[in-house]
């Protein structure tokens, strides 16, 4: 008779992990997962504030609801690794070095899959719902032992007088108020012979994303003079960047 071996933890849905910590039934957060451009549109309307940086507090301390949109994403980290896989990330990643920050880790998942590769991982986010969800997760697949870092939404705040051999931040920069200034913070947390990686959303602003901005890899050089003292030695237009620190 042929056996099936159990499914690992690691390889569950997110949504049934989610539904878990959030008492939400499965069917119902499965709904709210396919509809999040309208929970996105609805939360960000709500979310008080004269412009957009004030939004923008409100919405990524506050708001449980851009979780779904982060859920859509990353429905599993089976999914998510062969996402990075695909558009040829995880190698960049898997050979940065021992020790990686995660800069906008949202749910979680790229730091939990680093952790598996054996890294020494560090998990930066604002304080919010996402960050409260992340701190579950890694307990729940018995990863304590990544770090997790909390930066407030308005300035970039990380781990004093540390750097690391992967610095790498997805589909985030559009989503901080300063992204010159945010880049210029993660260039400079880049140890010598390490890796700034960088993905940056191009996808058009549409009524699904209002709190997406068009940020440009021109921009962020301009005005991050670490960055532009860095080797880029990937360069995908405004996508996909890395950038090699000096080793001296």
């Amino acid at each position: 008779m042929t056996t099936t071996a159990p499914r690992e933890l690691a390889d569950d849905s997110l949504l049934q992990l989610y539904s878990e910590y959030a008492s939400i039934p499965l069917p119902l957060l499965a709904e709210c997962v396919r509809n999040f451009g309208s929970f996105n549109q609805v939360a960000w309307a709500e979310c008080e504030g004269g412009d957009w940086a004030a939004k923008a507090k409100v919405f990524y301390e506050q708001s449980d609801e851009y979780l779904f949109d982060l859920l859509a994403g990353s429905p599993s980290k089976a999914h998510r690794r062969e996402v990075l896989e695909r558009f040829g990330h995880w190698p960049w990643l898997c050979d940065a070095g021992a020790d990686a920050l995660e800069f906008g880790g949202g749910l979680g998942v790229t730091c939990s899959l680093l952790r598996d590769a054996g890294k020494r991982v560090t998990y930066v986010d604002v304080d919010g719902p996402a960050a409260k969800f992340a701190r579950w997760y890694f307990a729940r697949l018995g990863q304590h032992d990544v770090e997790i870092a909390l930066t407030p939404s308005d300035r970039t705040v990380l781990p004093a007088d540390r750097q690391w051999d992967l610095v790498y931040s997805e589909s985030v920069i559009e989503h901080v108020p300063d992204p010159p200034a945010t880049v210029e913070a993660l260039a400079r947390a880049v140890r010598p012979g390490g890796l700034l990686y960088l993905i940056i959303d191009a996808h058009e602003v549409s009524p699904a994303f209002p709190m997406h901005r068009h940020v440009h890899l021109e921009e962020l050089l301009a005005g991050a003079p670490t960055l532009r003292a860095m080797p880029h030695v990937l360069h995908d237009g405004d996508g996909r960047n890395a950038f090699r620190r000096p080793a001296s």
